[in-house]
């Protein structure tokens, strides 16, 4: 029997399982299944006014498990071998393009102990056929690892009670796990348990996860507080200090945009990271270069095979789309990219939260040829497009929505799994789009 002409359309990704799907859509709109979607919903905001939606759960199946596990392993491998050839690899710092105002900071960070990639989250594109694409890294600061876990794990105690056996559990669903986690990070990386932490974010900024990660870290019986970076003390003879207070250890949830904006003011916190004075998760190598979309050029580049495992790299290919600097792209190549917008995806490199990505099927001609312009002055990524599934955007409504898949890894071992869906090419959270929960059989 011929599919549907809706799923020719707008084909489903066959890795999810349906059944789960539709038993826990069934169960969703019951009252009991409403009232937990509306606490989870009235719980968590994205930013002020702004709720942070929810969708159905999701299950991958057995068949895939192992794969992402695998994956995920290789790929955090790839990320921080990038980020150890930057340090003398002129064509590899050529190939990243990285912005003139951190080329001074990176190339002052000569120790190697600097180069790791605690945590980063892998946004897969899903191929109707079952493949999938790994579209770029975020070795930022994702917060959807602390909202994922929770959420999963109101959905698996709600399934449970109602009589479906569900899969083992991924890491982030165990309780304080985003505290956990860095505190595990941050003592193997400096033999030292701190007994204050502080969060780092802009005065007026993005602190999406901070008050879940206050708590968490609360749990584990130290104190902390959020901080402007602006307020750190260090002259590299003593402590780093803050408020009068010695300070070691902190969680940075400030983005690239806010780091660059604010760096000449950034001064002893940056000599203070570089030192290894002061513990925060990737560092800045590992997360300037760690977070560059840029990585996959050189990762998609047959130029930089000798950079990687033979067999990570074998396996890489299959998963990361054609991807070039396209300042550095060779004349006919330039031209196709131009010609045909419908064939690539435009990113500047450090950009986040659906900033800097212009799909070349959502713009006009004329857009089209702006951004190509930009990206070869400034070294954006241009990316193969590949297409992607859809998935019920909500309970009791029948609408379809193009969907993602993230992975998320600490220091390479997948602990977290979740998907998110939108209306628009761009599938990102900042935003139209809505977190949905994924369980992962085995």
């Amino acid at each position: 029997m011929a599919a549907p002409l809706e799923d020719a359309v707008r084909p489903r990704w066959p890795g999810l399982d349906p059944d789960f799907h539709q038993a826990l859509i069934a169960e969703g709109v019951t009252p009991e299944g409403v009232a937990l979607r509306t606490k989870a919903e009235d719980r968590f905001k994205f930013a002020e006014g702004k709720p942070f939606l929810l969708g159905p759960a999701q299950m991958v199946t057995a068949e895939y498990s192992n794969q992402f596990r695998r994956v995920t392993e290789m790929y955090h491998r790839a990320i921080e071998a990038i980020v150890c050839a930057s340090y003398e690899d002129e064509d590899v710092r050529t190939a990243l393009s990285t912005p003139p105002d951190l080329a001074a900071d990176l190339a002052a960070d000569r120790d190697p102990r600097n180069a790791k990639v605690h945590i980063c989250r892998l946004d897969l594109m899903l191929d109707p056929d079952g493949g999938f694409w790994i579209l770029e890294t975020n070795a930022n600061c994702p917060g959807g690892f602390v909202f994922s876990g929770i959420c999963n794990r109101a959905w698996r105690e709600f399934m449970e009670a109602k009589g479906y056996p569900m899969p083992p559990a991924l890491d982030h669903e165990e309780k304080g796990f985003m505290a956990k986690w860095f505190l595990a990070v941050a003592e193997q990386e400096t033999g030292t348990r701190p007994d204050f932490l502080a969060l780092l974010r802009e005065e007026g900024g993005n602190r999406l996860e901070l008050g879940d990660f206050a708590k968490h870290v609360e749990w584990e019986g130290l104190e902390c507080a959020e901080v402007d970076p602006r307020e750190i003390e260090y002259d590299g003879s003593y402590e780093p200090r803050v408020r009068g207070r010695a300070v070691t250890h902190a969680y940075q949830k400030l983005g690239m945009q806010p780091f660059q904006k604010l760096r000449a003011d950034l001064d002893p916190f940056v000599h203070a990271v570089r030192d290894r004075a002061l513990f925060v998760q990737n560092g800045q190598r590992g997360r300037w270069v760690g977070d560059d979309k840029l990585c996959l050029a050189v990762i998609s580049d047959p130029a930089f095979r000798h950079l990687f495992d033979p067999e990570d790299y074998e396996v890489l290919q299959r998963h990361v789309p054609w991807s070039r600097n396209l300042k550095w792209v060779d004349d006919a190549t330039f031209e196709d990219v131009r010609k045909d917008r419908s064939r690539f995806v435009l990113k500047r490199g450090l950009d986040t939260r659906g900033r800097g990505v212009v799909v070349g099927t959502g713009v006009s001609e004329g857009e089209w040829e702006d951004a190509v312009e930009r990206g070869r002055t400034e070294g954006w990524l241009v990316q193969e497009f590949h297409p992607t599934c859809w998935v019920e955007r909500d309970f009791g409504a029948p609408v379809l929505q193009r969907h993602d898949l993230a992975l998320g890894a600490i220091n390479g071992k997948l602990t977290t799994l979740f998907m998110r869906s939108s209306g628009e090419l761009r599938v990102n959270m900042a935003r139209t789009g809505r977190m949905h929960p994924v369980f992962m059989a085995s």
